[in-house]
Formats: C-alpha cells, structure tokens, sequence
C-alpha cells in the first residue's frame, strides 16, 4: 500500500484537478477521465484513492471550507477583537474585490450549491457549512450586542439573514454578474447590516481591487 504521507498528496492533487475542471465545466460535465489526466494520473490510481466522483466533490467542499476558515480567521484577526471591525471584515472578506477574491472558489461553490439541491450527502455538507458561517457570524454579533456597540436587531435573527444575502450575492455574480453593479455589494451588504445592528460607528470601506 502506498505511505499516507502519498495518499495524502495524490488525493490533494486529484481535488485540485477536479476543482479546476468542475469550476469551468460544472459536476455533470467533470468527467473521470479528464480530471485523471488534469492530476496527470491513471483513471485507475484516481479511483483507488476515491470510490466515485460524488466523493471528489465532497473533498472538494471540504477544501473550500478549511480554506474559508483560515482565510477568515486572518482576516478577523486583524481587528483586534472589535465586533464593528469585525463585522466589516465578515463582509468585505466575502464579498470584497480585494487580493483574497477568489472566482474559481466561487465558481465551485455555486456548483456545490446546485448539487446541494439534489443531492443528500451534498446536501448535509453543505448545510453544515453554512451554519458554520452563520455560527460564526452570531458569536461577532453576540459580543457587539454585549458590549453595546450593536444596539439594533437580535443577533440570532440578523446573523442568518446577513449570509443569507452573502449567498444570495454569489449566485448573482455566478449567473448574472452585470445585475451587481461593479464593487456594490459589500458597501450595499454594510448598509443593510447598519439598519439591522444599528453599530455605534460606520463600517470602513470595502477593500478596493489590486
């Protein structure tokens, strides 16, 4: 049997692959055989370490979420531990045009999301995802209301609206991207949030495109 160590390494090269293809071509056009030569790989040796290609697409989601994660973390850590702050870095992280933007991510989470609508184990992933975001976002908004810098809706409320309208952006700007006009959503996002939390302070401006 192959080290874990290369099991590890071929089954990241074989997601990558798949995430490239599946962002350009969508799930049903991801073939086997052209995600085996993308990862430069045998159709044999890509189904020895993954039993089908549902299971590729899970890696995949499972991918993009560890990597949303860190990318978050770094970016709320940035501010110190203010609930305004963090709210707006919430925001510009996901809907920002900054040098963390990232179109095949998204590409790839708009398929999932599509997935998601047919597809159980899909589905649970998925779902968990988003309470992880939505989870996320309470805990800020929890703190804000605290320490009375949020003197507006209640967080259990507003957190779960707030992604909702992140998700909503991102299947605008995958199917119809001249609806949005060019660098709005994060500023329209804040605004909403200003009338839900009322925040004792504007939120800064979204990060600009480098």
């Amino acid at each position: 049997m192959p080290r874990p160590a290369n099991t590890d390494e071929r089954r990241a090269q074989i997601t990558r692959a798949f995430q490239s293809i599946l962002a350009r071509q969508g799930y049903d056009g991801a073939a086997i055989a052209d995600v085996a030569r993308a990862a430069d790989l045998s159709p044999g040796l890509l189904h020895y370490h993954f039993k089908s290609k549902l299971e590729i697409l899970l890696a995949v989601l499972d991918g993009l979420v560890e990597r949303h994660d860190r990318g978050l973390s770094r970016r709320l850590a940035r501010s110190a531990g203010d609930p305004v702050a963090e709210l707006g870095a919430f925001i510009d992280f996901h809907l920002g045009l900054g040098s963390e933007a990232d179109p095949e991510a998204l590409a790839c989470w708009i398929v999932l999301s599509g997935e998601a609508l047919r597809t159980p184990r899909v589905q649970k992933a998925f779902a968990r995802a988003l309470a992880s975001m939505v989870e996320r976002l309470t805990a800020i908004l929890d703190r804000g209301v605290a320490s009375g810098v949020f003197r507006g809706a209640d967080p259990a409320l507003a957190a779960p609206a707030l992604v909702a309208s992140i998700e909503g952006y991102f299947v605008l700007a995958a199917t119809a991207p001249g609806i949005i006009p060019a660098g709005s959503a994060a500023t329209s996002l804040k605004r909403m949030a200003h009338g839900l939390l009322q925040p004792d302070r504007p939120f800064g401006p979204a990060p600009k495109r480098r």
